[in-house]
């Protein structure tokens, strides 16, 4: 069992251990898929309860709602970083020899099959903490956030998939100097992204974790409604 900081820190743990036992249910086939992998295995799930309750730390040390968001938000953008590999692999159909140099560039002391299975791992843990921080950020009413990291989450992918490009790209030095171009634009916009996360606030405050969860035991808010089972 992970050691909870407080009673927010094992609140967000509940909330986030509800939203991954209801992704099994989803009606996206992958969201239900990593969601029942991590569940039905035991020493899955217990690594993805220490590395989330972890995840959660910052947010839990923070009492005011506008610093639970903002600390919410890095947890987002730590879960995107970590996820980026695997998912540019899902979209991107490379040759064997392609792959093998991409891991190499991010696992360089490890054995192809070990990075992979690695990398794999990272992202099925990355995954389902995302289904959890997503819910944590409906439950407190937070659409900014949601714009916000979506935003990043896809600037992050397009400047990743260049990263990739460059690290396989050959000698035509033309083609390197205009990605190399588009990277410093992509790395531009993921900075101001990163300023924005940090300084924009929700347009309404609708309260701390702590009051949206008494308010969600008195049923107003279908969203909490488990806080009552």
């Amino acid at each position: 069992m992970p050691q909870f900081s407080s009673s927010r820190h094992r609140k967000l743990m509940d909330a986030s251990e509800y939203a991954l036992h209801n992704a099994v249910e989803s009606e996206e086939p992958r969201e239900s898929r990593i969601a029942t992998t991590i569940i039905e295995d035991h020493q899955k799930y217990r690594e993805w309860e220490l590395r989330h309750a972890n995840l959660l730390v910052p947010v839990a040390e923070q009492k005011a709602e506008k610093f639970q968001i903002l600390a919410l938000r890095k947890a987002n953008v730590n879960l995107v970083h970590r996820r980026a590999l695997f998912t540019y692999l899902q979209s991107h159909t490379l040759s064997d020899q392609l792959r093998a140099r991409l891991f190499r560039l991010f696992h360089s002391t490890m054995d192809l099959n070990e990075a992979i299975l690695v990398e794999h791992r990272q992202y099925m843990l990355a995954f389902s903490s995302g289904l959890s921080t997503d819910h944590i950020t409906d439950v407190m009413h937070d659409e900014r956030s949601s714009i916000l990291v979506d935003q990043y989450e896809r600037t992050f992918a397009r400047y990743f998939e260049m990263k990739c490009y460059m690290a396989n790209a050959g000698e035509n030095t033309m083609t390197r100097q205009l990605v190399n171009s588009a990277l410093r634009d992509s790395q531009g916009r993921l900075l101001r992204l990163r300023r924005r996360m940090e300084t924009e606030l929700p347009r309404q405050s609708h309260g701390s974790f702590e009051e949206q969860e008494l308010l969600a035991r008195s049923g107003r808010y279908e969203i909490q409604n488990y806080l009552n089972v």
